[in-house]
Formats: C-alpha cells, structure tokens, sequence
C-alpha cells in the first residue's frame, strides 16, 4: 500500500461524503467500510458527572486494562492511531520495515518523519531484517488478513534487540479471535524492543471515543507520555473503557457472535463463488478475473447501491465488513448476486 510522495492516506468512513456524491439518504446506506464490529458495546448513559469534570489518571481504566491484557504495562492514548503518529517521532533517523500491504498510516507517518521506509513482502523481510532498525507488522493484516506465527516475529525480535532496534505489533483486530488473549504478543511483563498497539475500536465498535493501548518498556511508555497533549484521552473515553474492559460475559458472547457473523460472509461470498480471506470481523474480496483490466469501479458499483466498501484498487481487491441486521444482509446479498451474474 504505497505512500509515496507522502499522499494523505484513505480510510473507510466518510459516509456523509458518500451520501452526497451518490444522492442517496445517509440512512439508506450500508457503512461495510471500516472493518468494526457492528454491533457496538452497549454502553449506559453517561452520567452528567463524567461530563463535567476533567480526565483523571488515577480512575480505574488502566486496572481495567491491565486485567483484559494481562500487564500494568500500558499507556492509554487516544486511539492506536495517536500511537502510531507518535513513534515515528521517537527515534533518529531509522531503516523501516512493514509488512505490506498494510494499514497505510504506518508507511506514511514514518516517512513524514523522515525515516528510510520499505514496504515488504515476509520473504523481503527475512532477507532484509539485519539491515533494518524498526520493523511493523498488523497482526491479523488489515487488509491481507496475514497472521505471523510467533516463531516468526521471535526471531526478528531478537535481531532487531541486537542494535537497540523494534518490533512493532498492531494487534487492533485480535480481540475479535477466539483465542485472542494467547495469540497476543503482550505479557505481564514487557520484553527489549516490542511494542504492541491495542484498539478499543474495532472488538468494541467504540471508534468515536477514540481509546487505544501501548504495551511497552515502562522508560518508553513514559517518553510516549510526554509526547501526548495534556487529557489527550477524554473523561468519556475513559470511563466508557474501564466498563467495556470489565464486561467478560459481553465479550465471550461477543466473540461467538462475530465468529458466527464471520462465516456467514463467508458463507454468501461462496455462494456466489467470490475468492476471499477472512477474519471474524471483514473479509477481503479478490475482484472477479472479467472485470479485472477493465475501467469497472467496484467502489462506485456498490456506491450506487448504497453499500460503502473499503477499496484497494491497486490490489484489485476490496474489504468488507461484517452487515449490522438482517436488511443490511439483504442489500449486500443482492450487490453480490448482480456483481458475479
């Protein structure tokens, strides 16, 4: 997912601008686009409290968090993505590796910066680690759906401790995985040179409230600290975390549901006979060989029917994510059954 030039990079979302461009009421769309859990975490009402008083660390949102990911060893911030904007100011000039395609805010932050950047295949990475500083990979890929094997990034870690180097895990859509508390790279105490990003976002479907984690060695976390604006985390973010985070039964039920969710997207790709990779919450689509070299956009195609997807059309792939009700399945199914005729 090439950033060159420093080109802004595209998200998912957007969809007020998409309900203008398509004259369609933003209340007929359907937003598969970001990847989130559709099915948010049913927060209470806020009390007026929470909205009165300034954001205060010493509540119980980091206790929270240290028993969901099992270490006192985080910083909360205002959303990964204020992490992965920050690190790149964090080290002189370095050699960075990321595993791509990826999340493109990775490539372009670092090389806003200043940094060398190299987007990498596995294979290019294994080649190449010796002479790299920083190496970044999403674990689950967004939008490959990769998932590295421990083994794998063990060993690069200990290359990368050899020259006071990183390993950067983005975990922001393990949550989502049956297993996910022993697929994480996080333990109760932190390890030379990994960091890890967690996300409240995409499990949680909390986007707005902007709340994510960095596991890291404690003198790093304290830099990364510094670097944050004063109460960058709100008072509302935090406590709609420290509830979210305590809610073992939501969770559980939660990860049954979307892995439930997950293949039945899977289920109707097939159907139609769509080639796909998948995790519990979006699928990536190959687009279909006929339409492949010609001048078809499949953005615009399920645009005009309401449905907002997430394109990477140099990939010559799309993603989506998982339909909120049983309405919003139907509109999806009939895109797909009109797309593959």
């Amino acid at each position: 997912m090439s950033t060159a030039n420093n080109i802004l990079p595209v998200h998912g979302g957007c969809l007020h601008q998409a309900a203008q461009q398509f004259c369609i009421p933003i209340q007929n769309w359907v937003d598969l686009s970001t990847g989130l859990n559709p099915h948010s975490y049913p927060l209470p009402e806020v009390p007026q409290e929470i909205w009165q008083k300034l954001p205060d660390t010493d509540d119980n949102l980091l206790s929270a968090a240290a028993a969901y990911y099992g270490s006192v060893h985080l910083l909360a911030v205002a959303g990964s993505q204020a992490a992965i904007e920050i690190l790149p100011k964090l080290r002189a000039h370095s050699r960075v590796g990321i595993l791509s395609p990826a999340y493109a805010e990775y490539a372009y932050q670092w090389r806003v910066q200043g940094h060398d950047v190299k987007e990498l295949s596995v294979d290019e990475l294994d080649t190449q680690i010796a002479h790299l500083d920083v190496v970044i990979v999403i674990r689950p890929n967004n939008p490959t759906t990769e998932f590295l094997s421990r083994t794998q990034l063990k060993h690069w870690l200990n290359l990368l401790q050899q020259n006071n180097g990183w390993l950067v895990i983005d975990e922001a859509f393990i949550d989502a995985l049956p297993s996910s508390e022993e697929s994480s790279l996080i333990t109760q105490n932190p390890v030379s040179g990994l960091i890890v990003l967690r996300s409240i976002g995409k499990f949680f479907g909390l986007a707005g409230i902007r709340l994510g984690f960095v596991w890291a060695e404690p003198a790093l976390l304290s830099v990364l600290a510094q670097h944050q604006t004063t109460w960058s985390v709100s008072s509302v973010a935090r406590w709609a975390g420290g509830i979210a985070l305590q809610d073992g039964t939501w969770q559980l039920l939660m990860r049954q549901r979307l892995a439930q969710e997950g293949q039945q997207l899977c289920a109707l790709l097939r159907k139609y006979d769509f080639e796909y990779v998948s995790t519990p919450l979006f699928c990536t689509i190959t687009l279909p060989t006929t339409l492949r070299k010609t001048d078809f956009c499949i953005y615009e195609y399920f645009a005009k029917r309401g449905i907002l997807i997430r394109n990477f059309k140099h990939l010559q792939v799309f993603r989506l994510g998982l339909p909120k009700n049983d309405m919003a399945w139907q509109q999806l199914e009939k895109a797909l059954s009109e797309l593959n005729r």
